[in-house]
């Protein structure tokens, strides 16, 4: 198992530079000016919206303060999600800015980090601050916290059982240097991806950072002289950038029930790369089987394998690839190697079926995300433009797995739209006759998309997408391959024979997710990228703001993409049979959203402990007990299904093939 590596510092106890405590102040007693509530069970209190401040003669600059910050908090939950992100940014930048742009050179020679520098920021200023206008138990001087749903099962009888192996999703692993262009020697093992270190390359030389981050289009793998690392234990991915919690919160809860690294690992990954290459430049798969043996042999149970985002997509790629035979390019487990090994597979947020973003950031490098910047698209867009974005995107293999899967089957109408006149539609200039010819049309839908970017290669080719070992022959439901390169497509890739196998759907619901865009010729266009996000288009009626067309899931995967394997696929759909041949158990649970930001003042740029937010859903209190729950396998673990949205109508129309 990977040695445990959870940062320390973030939880309390000394600093290991300076031996003083890091405990947080306990602050001045204000109970006795604004009533306190009481706290609910799983959720975190904090001051009410409507506390009537003290008289303002008798306010000290502190708590006139206090009082200032407690109105912007409830007020963030109210503005609009353009406003709500710049505040966010702002904020952050006034707070992280200053500490890598103005800190001297020999830092880096002592060995102070940045994380040093922010824990130290944090702890001796911001903390003291905050515990002076949060309100105080009563019972004591401790700040309000409710225990964890990790605490409380423990103290019901949960006891740690099934060895649990974490694997981080999309861009949420850090990435280091260990070796590099002369622009970036200075970086060496620190995280060019994840930390304050990438901002600071960022801006220091935007181009030496991209090339960095870039894959060598020709072999899927590393450019040369340029080698980056996923970063390695639960460090690589329980924080992201200074105290951005991602995997922080399910391990906490996990330890609270006996799990360490004796029987808990994380398996990050470089997630740029295709499948194929992770396992063919890392081993990745490899070392995963290997760990997950000795673990199994070790406890005595079978491994419980959880997993976030594109994450999922990796263990099913695996369990795909750890049956196969060696001859075949697989892992030479056997046929029943996942019974004998794995009790399940808890898939958290996971893209099953790809998702519509992936396409455009290939295509234009563009998603919502950078539409949404409008009015700042600009300034973006002369720091770190579309086209380097749309360069560096199309080399990360990974991308190419997370394309929308099921053609239009899955995917009705037009997945692209364009909005000028047929004269902007031909762009005769383009340097490849499939990207010209892609604009000759009033739309194209999903499989026209994947068949555009087979045929361009994304810049790369026509044969790319051989070399990264990704087909995309379009997988409509049922079709029988048994390539690898058809692995990471649960519709065509049918489920390991493990009649006791459970697969767990874990996901959020109620927030709008990008579903389909409005193009336009580029004016600017030198053949390479003709085609630009129409960032004007915009209509209430349909749902569609800066461009791009809204609909139903996480606000990152399309609820389709969450929930049909689930809810048919492997257990109502006509192909059922072939696709999940064991039989295996199928356990969906939605967690419909209840957060927003501001929503927990303990932590006021996330969701809250109700967020069904593609990320901020791994702090969510439901989804981290029914974790818990599965790992212990707490009476009975979790076996009932729980369901907010219209995935099964959404199903059942897909399996008659109707119109949606």
């Amino acid at each position: 198992m990977n040695s445990p590596s959870g940062d320390l510092r973030r939880r309390g106890g000394k600093s290991p530079k300076t031996g003083r405590s890091r405990s947080r102040s306990k602050g001045r007693d204000t109970s006795a000016k604004l009533p306190v509530p009481k706290p609910t069970p799983l959720t975190l209190a904090f001051i009410p919206d409507e506390a009537p401040p003290p008289p303002s003669g008798s306010l000290t600059p502190k708590e006139k303060m206090g009082n200032f910050l407690r109105k912007r908090a409830t007020s963030l939950k109210k503005l609009p999600s353009q406003k709500r992100f710049w505040f966010t940014i702002g904020t952050l930048l006034g707070f992280v800015l200053p500490s890598f742009l103005l800190a001297p050179k020999v830092l880096y020679v002592t060995g102070v980090t940045e994380t040093d520098l922010m824990d130290d920021f944090v702890t001796k200023s911001l903390v003291p601050f905050i515990d002076d206008f949060v309100p105080k138990n009563p019972m004591g001087d401790s700040r309000l916290k409710v225990p964890g749903p990790g605490l409380l099962l423990a103290k019901e009888g949960a006891k740690a059982k099934h060895p649990v192996f974490l694997v981080p999703g999309f861009i949420t692993t850090g990435l280091e240097l260990w070796e590099g262009e002369a622009c970036a020697k200075k970086y060496f093992r620190q995280r060019m991806w994840g930390s304050t270190t990438m901002v600071q390359n960022m801006l220091q030389d935007r181009d030496c950072w991209g090339r960095h981050l870039a894959l060598n289009p020709k072999t899927g793998m590393d450019p040369d002289k340029i080698r980056l690392r996923a970063a390695s234990g639960f460090e690589s991915a329980d924080f992201l950038i200074g105290n951005y919690w991602v995997w922080a919160r399910i391990i906490e809860n996990l330890a609270e029930v006996g799990y360490d690294q004796s029987n808990m690992a994380m398996h990050s990954y470089d997630w740029r790369l295709s499948p194929k290459k992770l396992e063919e430049r890392d081993q990745y798969f490899s070392r995963l089987k290997a760990s997950i043996e000795v673990s199994v042999n070790a406890v005595g149970e079978k491994a419980q394998l959880v997993s976030h985002s594109m994450g999922s997509n990796i263990i099913f790629y695996f369990l795909q690839w750890v049956s196969q035979p060696a001859s075949k390019g697989g892992g030479d487990g056997g046929k029943d190697w996942v019974a004998r090994f794995v009790a399940g597979h808890v898939n958290i947020a996971g893209p099953l079926l790809g998702t519509p973003k992936a396409l455009t950031a290939i295509l234009s490098g563009e998603m919502r995300d950078t539409a949404e910047m409008s009015p700042f698209e600009p300034m973006l867009q002369n720091f770190f433009g579309r086209e380097k974005r749309r360069e560096m995107f199309s080399t990360w293999g990974s991308l190419w797995t997370l394309m929308a899967k099921g053609g239009n089957s899955i995917w009705e109408g037009n997945l692209v739209t364009f909005t000028d006149g047929a004269e902007g539609k031909v762009a005769a200039e383009a340097a490849n006759k499939a990207l010209a010819e892609f604009g000759t049309s009033e739309g194209r839908t999903t499989e026209e998309f994947i068949d555009l970017l087979v045929a361009w290669g994304g810049g790369h080719g026509r044969d790319y997408h051989k070399r990264i070992d990704i087909s995309f022959a379009q997988s409509k439901v049922g079709e029988k391959q048994t390539e690898s390169s058809t692995w990471h497509d649960p519709l065509v890739a049918p489920l390991p024979y493990a009649p006791d196998f459970t697969h767990y759907c874990l996901y959020g619901v109620g927030l709008d997710t990008e579903h389909s865009y409005h193009y336009k010729k580029n004016a600017n266009q030198d053949g390479h990228m003709p085609y630009v996000l129409d960032t004007s288009v915009h209509d209430a009626e349909a749902d569609v703001r800066y461009g791009v067309r809204m609909g139903p899931g996480d606000a990152t995967v399309p609820l389709v993409s969450l929930g049909y394997m689930c809810r048919s696929g492997w257990t109502k759909g006509k192909n059922r049979r072939k696709l999940n041949p064991g039989r295996s158990k199928v356990v969906t649970r939605e967690y419909l959203n209840g957060g927003g930001l501001g929503s927990d003042l303990s932590d006021p740029f996330r969701q809250g402990p109700k967020a069904a937010d593609h990320v901020d859903i791994m702090g969510n209190t439901q989804m981290i007990e029914d974790v818990v729950r599965i790992a212990t396998d707490w009476h009975g673990g979790v076996d009932e299904d729980v369901l907010h949205s219209e995935i099964d109508e959404i199903a059942a129309r897909i399996d008659g093939g109707k119109k949606r």
